[in-house]
């Protein structure tokens, strides 16, 4: 049945889904929020004031997704992860498969999430261009599991197209990561522009960067 629901979200006009989604789901959307034509099997949703999620997206067995006034997920995105009733990631006993983006922050075009475990975007953080990828689970090859570690972009942060985020890393809050990065570890200096494989910080950013100063649904991405 919920597979029917699902798809009369995104057959049905944007006014009828939102209706749709606080009567038969229990969703908390707010009255200026836009849901598109995506396909949306998750547990519970909460969208903020004028929040917003594209069409052609795909986002699937989350427990839990939040957006706060303002965040974006655009489109062609796929978002998934493993349900919490799977018998997988036994080493992971507390992991919540949870999507959060802080107020106006962006999720653009083409990119993969792995939400097995946390995935959080601080306020205006950016996962920015296209073709980028979010893992939260990795192979333990010493305990031969699988586990899962949360991943965290900071506030006002920015990652551009083609990058990939492993499990249990973090980009810093005003951090720009180059296009074709891998983050593999925790980057601890904020306002610093970070490129390679694996990204090392390159230097430290001016605090007259235009994209710190943003305010509102300013275009970006």
């Amino acid at each position: 049945m919920r597979f029917v629901w699902a798809f009369l979200m995104i057959i049905l006009p944007a006014s009828l889904r939102r209706q749709l989604a606080r009567r038969v789901y229990g969703w908390d959307i707010d009255a200026t929020a836009h849901i598109g034509r995506s396909l949306i099997l998750v547990r519970h949703v909460s969208m903020g004031p004028e929040s917003s999620i594209g069409s052609l997206n795909v986002i699937r067995d989350l427990e839990e997704l939040r957006l706060g006034t303002g965040a974006n997920i655009a489109t062609r995105n796929w978002i998934s992860a493993h349900p919490l009733s799977a018998v997988v990631f036994t080493g992971s006993p507390d992991r919540r498969s949870v999507l959060i983006l802080g107020e106006y922050a962006k999720i653009t075009n083409g990119h993969i999430i792995d939400c097995s475990d946390r995935v959080e975007f601080g306020d205006y953080a950016a996962l920015a261009g296209f073709r980028s990828q979010i893992l939260t689970h990795s192979a333990d090859l010493i305990r031969d599991t699988q586990v899962t570690k949360p991943v965290r972009l900071g506030e006002r942060c920015a990652v551009m197209s083609g990058c990939m985020i492993l499990s249990g890393t973090q980009v810093p809050a005003r951090s720009i990561v180059s296009a074709g990065s891998v983050i593999t570890t925790k980057l601890s200096k904020e306002q610093t522009f970070y490129r390679g494989n694996p990204a090392q910080a390159i230097r430290r950013l001016p605090d007259n960067l235009g994209y710190y100063h943003r305010e509102g649904a300013q275009v970006f991405g």
